[in-house]
């Protein structure tokens, strides 16, 4: 982890948002689209990997109540600025995602653009575990995905559909699982989108 975090660090050190090869200045459509299909009430939400903050921002702008979440310093003070500058109010926090100290069944949706697929595969149970205790019985999570492709040399490896099915276990009902795109400046790739519900009991 220490490497992990001394690259994400060094990552948003002294960066223009718009270099940041994952940086859009608007919200993913995907996202804005799942809240109306699937969690249409705004509650209290999880932001992991938050990055520029921009979904973070998005999600307060339509009245939810976002704790954001990133590993990288940097990242949160870059996220910070575009929220003082929206006008809206987010909890952010520096910490590593897998070891923050979420309140059992505390949020009603758990949000994930892009930080399931930097993980390692023996991480991924972790992640499980980490959401399943995040949210509460009923709520919803929502993760967007590199899908796998050996052909691509940027980024991280990514999932095959199976793989992402098999990340939730029985504690989760997979609600829908399609294939999108990431859309930001310089990055425009294949991707899952997965939306499933935490059981309720």
């Amino acid at each position: 982890m220490s490497d992990q975090y001394s690259w994400w660090r060094a990552t948003y050190e002294g960066v223009r948002p718009e270099d940041l090869p994952w940086f859009s200045p608007t919200p993913d459509p995907d996202l804005l689209s799942t809240l109306d299909r699937f969690a249409p009430n705004p509650g209290l939400v999880l932001d992991l990997g938050s990055g520029p903050g921009i979904h973070a921002i998005a999600l307060a702008e339509r009245g939810w109540k976002v704790t954001a979440v990133d590993i990288s310093p940097g990242a949160i003070r870059m996220a910070s600025g575009f929220a003082e500058k929206a006008g809206v109010k987010i909890d952010f926090r520096t910490a590593n995602v897998l070891a923050f100290k979420a309140k059992l069944g505390s949020f009603d949706l758990v949000h994930d653009r892009g930080f399931l697929h930097t993980l390692d595969p023996s991480e991924w149970s972790a992640w499980t575990s980490f959401v399943a205790r995040a949210l509460k019985p009923g709520g919803v999570v929502v993760a967007k995905e590199f899908i796998y492709n050996p052909k691509r040399h940027f980024g991280p490896r990514g999932f095959t559909k199976p793989e992402l099915q098999n990340v939730l276990d029985d504690r989760f009902r997979i609600q829908s699982l399609e294939e999108s795109s990431f859309r930001g400046i310089r990055l425009a790739a294949a991707a899952f989108l997965l939306i499933a519900r935490r059981e309720s009991n």
